[in-house]
């Protein structure tokens, strides 16, 4: 299996610079103070950190050969 490494970082370096819905989070917490903000920032690109490093390491492929992994993914989070 070839690694398109160029590619990969494209998307990652995309991901990144595009601002989403962690953006509106952050300001929002920034605008309230900006220990808040700093905090929020951080949480968002720790997270954004984890899901591109999972991405990596390959769940989608595992998950694509495993229904047990597939499923486990892909259970709706009960909000209350």
């Amino acid at each position: 299996m070839a690694v398109d490494l160029i590619g990969f970082l494209g998307v990652v370096l995309v991901a990144y610079v595009v601002p989403g819905p962690d953006f509106l989070v952050v300001a929002r917490a920034a605008a309230e103070h900006p220990s808040k903000g700093r905090v929020a920032a951080l949480g968002s690109q720790a997270g954004l950190c984890v899901h591109m490093l999972v991405a990596a390491v390959g769940l989608p492929a595992v998950a694509a050969r495993s229904p047990s992994v597939y499923d486990a993914v892909n259970r709706p989070v009960r909000r209350r």
